[in-house]
């Protein structure tokens, strides 16, 4: 028995060994593959926004808006140091497919075949969903993102205010589109605002003299980068100070601004009498079934709040909002805004004066349209920003990117090419 029992402990004892090793082996590989993550992790920049020029904020070289802090900032601004204005989601998430198999499509640019991550590489892009209705077809993040990331709008934001202005005339507060902006903005009354409509203003053609050109030091997007950074002048006295160009009769030519979506979005505040965030929150926002929390940024002193492309929200929820305008207006069985608005906001208006863009794209209410006779329409902003949506072909495609330019050409042409094979693969 002595000999026995010493047998059995010594058996235990090499057992109890082996089992240390083994936890020990675990715990330095663990080590290891922390330090391999860290290691491949990008660096988190510091950016300090009182070192900012708002004249370089979208032109650098010290900014958020350009490479290489912008592959971080992109999906990470509420760490600068903004004030948040947040969008609360509420009930059950409105549940996306995943995907059932691997997805590839090659398309041609400029007499070149590419290749998606060919596509993704050479537009810097951040994050990429398709959808066939709730089924993810492709989905793909970078530079550190993920599906929990809340990416930034730009004016992909401008199309969000459009929506939320139908739903507020739908319900009354605002009584109709052919009513002048003073009506609901008052203190305009002096500015060249004091004779524009706010269908003129939703379809950007005010005859406000106003400049979008970020490399015009003497542009009026300047302002409103100042108003952005620091809070002050305010957004409000910004348009006050407005003036209008005596040769533009508004509703004539097209002259894109982001100064004419503020106006909109102050105007939604002043008629329903809630903040912005608020409004899209109890709106759209709780009722569609959201993943995350949604925000708007703005500076600390800035009083008002920022309706023309300051929106971050994570990747699937732009593709949620997206189905829901697909089937105009509604999801999840939930009415948001009404077919009849979808189809007038994504309708080109024409203009005596039309724009010139080398996409051959149209206008609605702060949605752009495509000329080639789909049914597709987007919300587009600087850098690269798009939310695609096909409702014929019940597709919606996502892209957030960080070029190294805000306006690029070339950039949108490859875009639109990619997204049109995508969809004609998926179609077959």
């Amino acid at each position: 028995m002595a000999l026995s029992s010493r047998g059995n402990l010594a058996t235990r004892l090499v057992s109890h060994v082996i089992v240390i090793l083994i936890k020990s082996l675990f715990v330095v590989l663990l080590a290891v593959m922390s330090t391999a993550n860290a290691a491949q992790k990008e660096p988190e920049p510091q950016i300090k926004l009182d070192q900012i020029k708002s004249s370089e904020l979208i032109t650098g070289p010290y900014s958020y808006f350009v490479p290489p802090y912008s592959y971080y900032y992109f999906h990470n601004m509420d760490k600068l140091g903004f004030k948040l204005d947040w969008i609360r989601r509420a009930g059950p998430v409105y549940p996306l497919k995943k995907p059932t198999k691997t997805f590839t499509v090659n398309y041609s640019h400029k007499n070149h075949t590419y290749s998606l991550d060919e596509y993704f590489k050479r537009n810097a892009v951040l994050g990429f969903l398709v959808l066939k209705d709730n089924q993810i077809i492709y989905e793909k993040y970078f530079h550190g993102s993920d599906q929990n990331s809340r990416f930034i709008s730009n004016s992909v934001g401008k199309s969000i205010t459009s929506t939320l202005f139908g739903i507020a005339l739908e319900e009354g507060k605002i009584n109709s589109i052919d009513d002048p902006v003073i009506k609901y903005f008052p203190e305009l009354k002096d500015s060249a605002f004091n004779r524009v409509t706010l269908k003129q203003a939703l379809a950007m053609a005010t005859g406000v003299i106003a400049s979008e050109d970020a490399f015009d030091p003497n542009s009026t997007v300047h302002l409103m980068d100042e108003s952005v950074l620091h809070g002050v002048p305010s957004f409000t006295k910004v348009l006050e100070t407005l003036k209008a160009n005596p040769k533009d009769t508004p509703g004539t030519t097209f002259n894109y601004t982001s100064l004419n979506t503020q106006v909109l979005g102050q105007v939604i505040e002043n008629a329903t009498g809630t903040p912005l965030n608020q409004y899209l929150e109890e709106k759209i926002w709780s009722k569609v079934g959201m993943q995350s929390d949604a925000f708007l940024y703005r500076a600390e002193a800035q009083p008002d709040q920022c309706a023309f492309g300051c929106f971050n929200a994570t990747v699937r929820d732009y593709g949620r909002f997206g189905l829901m305008m697909m089937n105009g207006g509604t999801l999840g069985g939930i009415k948001i805004v009404s077919s009849t608005w979808v189809n007038e906001a994504t309708t080109p208006v024409k203009f005596a004066n039309p724009l010139q863009d080398s996409e051959h794209l149209g206008y609605g209410y702060q949605w752009w349209i495509p000329s080639d006779g789909s049914h597709a329409y987007k919300g587009m902003g600087i850098f690269g920003q798009i939310l695609y949506i096909d409702p014929e072909k019940h597709i919606v495609i996502v892209q957030t990117s960080a070029w190294p330019k805000p306006e690029m050409d070339e950039r949108w042409q490859e875009s639109s090419q990619v997204m049109s094979a995508i969809v004609a693969k998926i179609s077959k």
